[in-house]
């Protein structure tokens, strides 16, 4: 995952859906309406172990609004 920025992916596709959900979703709020992120590696899945290939996580909360403030142009300060 690490070595080919996956974490970068996720983070990424997760702040653009937080910010399409804001704007869809009157009383949106991160921790109820997003469960997460869950990636399948299909060549790794084994019916014999079942947890093979399947990674699943969800960001900090924190970590999704402090990369909007950024890609919004805000500063620290002005957080």
């Amino acid at each position: 995952m690490q070595a080919h920025r996956y974490d970068l992916q996720y983070q990424l596709y997760t702040l653009a859906l937080h910010r399409y959900l804001r704007h869809r979703i009157a009383d949106y709020d991160y921790e109820r309406h997003f469960g997460g992120v869950i990636y399948l590696f299909l060549r790794g899945v084994d019916k014999e172990h079942p947890q093979q290939g399947i990674y699943t996580t969800r960001p900090n909360a924190g970590l999704i609004d402090l990369m909007d403030e950024m890609f919004a142009g805000m500063t620290l300060e002005e957080a």
